[in-house]
């Protein structure tokens, strides 16, 4: 009679029995996880219950603190590293990307993300960092030069990226995203006017009475100082046209 064949494979763990070993390693109940427990077939499926319950039980977070908490040292002095390793690069936010798909990006973190702006693939990623800034902050299109400042990208701690790739400024950035479609005199640029010359200023005025005030040269005696003010061109009236709009208008129309 020939004996029954002896299977080496190990039984499949329900979540809760995958909680509960990861339960007592990380309370240090027991040293080792099981021999195979993540070279196993399901090994992947099980960083993923850990992963969860280390970020919602354990360690008690809300999925917005996740970024503010979470870094590679969290799972090393939990004792997880190994998954980092086994499955995912050694890039924590590869291993909390698979246990929560989407949920975060990688420029909310702080540490341990170099490179993540380098290459063509950096570029994109950029844009998606700026459009989501403005859809976070719920920023209408027309209003994002006046809400899109270079502190609210330090906000979101995206000053890095600024700096790297748009020369620190809001409006590099904006454009690559909008191309053309805004001005670099709309947004709020320190001594933006001190480093352009009197074409510049030329073209700032006739965008005012062309595009946005919608007039023709016929009607300049509707346009008033204010209106240079709202749309952000006092100092390019200072420093051009001695403060005087109707300057700045016989400058351009020979008013």
């Amino acid at each position: 009679m020939v004996g029954k064949e002896i299977s080496n494979e190990k039984p499949i763990l329900a979540d809760e029995d995958i909680k509960k070993l990861i339960r007592f390693k990380l309370e240090k109940k027991i040293a080792q996880l099981p021999y195979g427990f993540w070279r196993c077939e399901k090994g992947k499926e099980h960083s993923k219950v850990a992963i969860r319950y280390l970020v919602e039980e354990h360690l008690n977070l809300k999925l917005d603190d996740v970024p503010k908490y979470i870094s590679a040292k969290t799972f090393h002095e939990a004792g997880l590293f190994r998954i980092l390793v086994e499955f995912f690069d050694s890039s924590y936010f590869k291993a909390l990307d698979y246990a929560y798909p989407g949920q975060f990006k990688p420029w909310q973190f702080s540490k341990g993300m170099t490179g993540i702006w380098d290459g063509e693939i950096g570029v994109k990623r950029s844009l998606e960092a700026i459009n989501y800034i403005i859809k976070r902050l719920n920023v209408a299109e027309d209003d994002i030069p006046k809400k899109i400042t270079y502190q609210v990208f330090k906000d979101f701690s995206l000053g890095g990226m600024l700096q790297m790739l748009y020369n620190s400024s809001p409006y590099q950035a904006i454009n690559a995203l909008y191309p053309n479609k805004f001005k670099p005199w709309e947004f709020s640029v320190k001594n933006f006017w001190k480093n352009v010359d009197i074409k510049t200023a030329q073209e700032a005025t006739k965008w005012l009475v062309e595009e946005k005030l919608k007039l023709t040269a016929e009607k300049l005696i509707k346009v008033r100082r204010k209106h240079f003010l709202e749309f952000n061109l006092g100092q390019m009236l200072k420093k051009f046209y001695q403060n005087s709009h109707l300057t700045a208008l016989e400058d351009v129309y020979e008013y």
